[in-house]
């Protein structure tokens, strides 16, 4: 049986639904824990919402966040249903998103924040996002997470108008797409800062 990234998740709340599985301080510093059970609920969540909005075997997902708990569910998520996770650095100006999500075809970006943006819209990934998105022709939605203000934009929708995309998917339909994950299938593409 040849292991990868989602059948390990579905192994590890198979044996430990119980236990932690990721950690993070809130704003007010106090750590919220997540059990595997609960993270796997979230990224089957997420996952059936992909589905939902037409995301096949290699088509590219975008996450252009800081490191949150849901950076994580996002991208087990799309490796989940045999798609594409691309991470998008949380500081990358408008010119490197258009980049990024343009050359890789993305067809949803996950939109988060930048923590060190002092309230300054140029360093905020959604201004950032939205100044280059309709040139991204290929964007058909963009997820903005809790948290994140929703600029006005079409394509932009709420984390909860997304997850309740997925309300009519079943979860064998996740796991049967896990199961046809092969060795040579793309988990994610990684684009590395050149320095010119």
């Amino acid at each position: 049986l040849m292991m990868n990234t989602p059948k390990y998740l579905l192994q590890n709340v198979d044996k430990y639904p119980n236990e932690p599985a990721v950690s993070i301080k809130d704003g007010s510093g106090n750590w919220q824990t997540n059990t595997w059970g609960e993270f796997h609920d979230s990224v089957m969540d997420v996952s059936k919402a992909l589905i939902a909005s037409g995301i096949n075997k290699n088509d590219k997902v975008s996450i252009y966040s800081y490191n949150l708990v849901e950076w994580n569910v996002c991208y087990l998520a799309a490796q989940m249903i045999n798609s594409v996770a691309v991470g998008v650095y949380h500081t990358c100006s408008s010119n490197e998103v258009n980049w990024i999500v343009g050359n890789s075809d993305s067809k949803i970006v996950f939109l988060g924040n930048n923590p060190n943006d002092n309230n300054e819209k140029e360093k905020m990934p959604n201004h950032r996002l939205l100044a280059v998105l309709d040139g991204l022709d290929k964007v058909e939605l963009v997820v903005a997470m809790d948290g994140v203000e929703m600029l006005d934009h079409e394509k932009i929708i709420s984390w909860d108008s997304f997850i309740a995309k997925g309300k009519d998917i079943d979860d064998s339909d996740v796991v049967n797409r896990c199961g046809e994950i092969g060795p040579d299938d793309t988990s994610s593409l990684i684009y590395l800062s050149l320095i010119h």
